[in-house]
């Protein structure tokens, strides 16, 4: 994103972990834009283009990228008279000749929340008040941190049941401070739960709105002990007492890290609402099934949507576990590793979201 955003002629500066962000221009690109596995990236940016850059544009990435799921965001943006001109290697975008003032779209929003939020971030940017409806929705607790964000900026958008109406003209520039990331955090608080030894991590709000702060809940109602000892710090103890029991439709990146705890939980699992695990940067629900055997456990795929898992012992000899290029499964096979060992091919895919992975994984357990 931020290779990205430097392409499109935005100055974005990093010093002693604060960074600088010029805004007040139209995008434009010189070169082809980068974007690597990043649907997010793609996602959030592909609406802006199109209704507010000058020019033609080239988006590139890995060919996995292109491969998931864009027709929900194109129609609209297609419809408002941008041109998407898909090869081999990446696309071409034409962005719309006659930006509207507002939108009034009805999204699919099915298979990604992002649909919705990659619009809802255009839509403020726009002079008019914006409406977007839908039936259903994938993961909508990213709306409501989408919301959280757009208030943030000084646009007071309003959410309710299928639909989100978007005050335009409002955005402002803020100084603020990113909340610490539950997502990364979810394979260290597994890993206290997973061998039982107590572990203090922060920062992390208790009331923010990621989805993925689930994980104390599930967590707790598995026999962990939950406790916050200080502001923005949590500290999980106490082994599993039994197997996880959890509907992920709001979390469903917590799926491969939980599949991978409750391959070594004292009993059977089922996780529930993995729907949109098979559209990730890999099919995460085959491949966190594939984890499970992988680490001696049984796992068995219902549907599009649950995961039932009974733990046991993997055999000895083991061919080196493959992540598919996706960072969460490489953290849910570091998980498994705590107490079965084992290979993994390509560590360093974890560089997408958490560079240092490794290093912080290798201070926890003092190595």
């Amino acid at each position: 994103m931020r290779q990205a955003l430097r392409g499109l002629g935005f100055p974005l500066e990093e010093c002693d972990g604060t960074w600088s962000l010029q805004g007040g221009e139209k995008p434009h690109a010189q070169a082809p834009l980068w974007l690597g596995a990043s649907g997010t990236t793609l996602r959030f940016l592909l609406p802006w283009l199109a209704l507010a850059a000058e020019g033609r544009l080239r988006l590139e990435g890995d060919p996995r990228l292109f491969e998931r799921p864009l027709g929900p965001l194109l129609d609209p943006l297609q419809y408002l008279g941008a041109k998407w001109s898909p090869d081999a290697t990446g696309a071409w975008l034409d962005p719309t000749p006659a930006p509207p003032r507002r939108l009034e779209l009805r999204v699919d929003a099915r298979l990604s929340s992002q649909f919705l939020s990659g619009l809802a971030l255009v839509a403020a940017a726009l002079p008019e008040t914006s409406l977007l409806t839908w039936t259903e929705v994938a993961s909508p607790s990213y709306l409501i941190l989408t919301t959280q964000w757009l208030r943030r900026f000084g646009c007071e958008a309003e959410l309710e049941p299928g639909q989100w109406r978007i005050p335009g003209g409002t955005l402002a520039p803020r100084d603020l401070e990113l909340p610490g990331d539950w997502s990364g955090a979810a394979a260290f608080l597994a890993a206290a739960a997973a061998t039982g030894r107590s572990l203090r991590l922060g920062p992390l709000d208790p009331e923010d709105t990621q989805g993925d702060r689930a994980m104390v809940a599930i967590l707790a109602s598995a026999g962990c002990r939950i406790h916050w000892p200080e502001t923005q710090v949590l500290e999980v103890s106490g082994r599993l007492e039994r197997g996880l029991d959890a509907d992920l439709t709001d979390c469903p990146d917590l799926g491969p890290v939980l599949a991978a705890l409750a391959a070594l939980a004292p009993g059977p699992s089922e996780l529930r609402g993995l729907h949109t695990l098979r559209l990730k940067e890999c099919d995460r629900l085959d491949a966190s099934a594939e984890l499970v055997r992988w680490l001696g456990g049984q796992a068995e795929v219902i549907g599009d949507h649950t995961l039932r898992i009974k733990p046991g012992t993997p055999s000895k000899h083991r061919t080196p576990f493959n992540p598919r290029n996706d960072h969460r499964m490489a953290f849910a096979a570091a998980l498994g590793g705590l107490r079965w060992g084992g290979d993994l091919q390509d560590p360093q895919c974890v560089a997408k979201t958490f560079p240092d992975f490794w290093n912080v994984w290798r201070g926890m357990l003092g190595c």
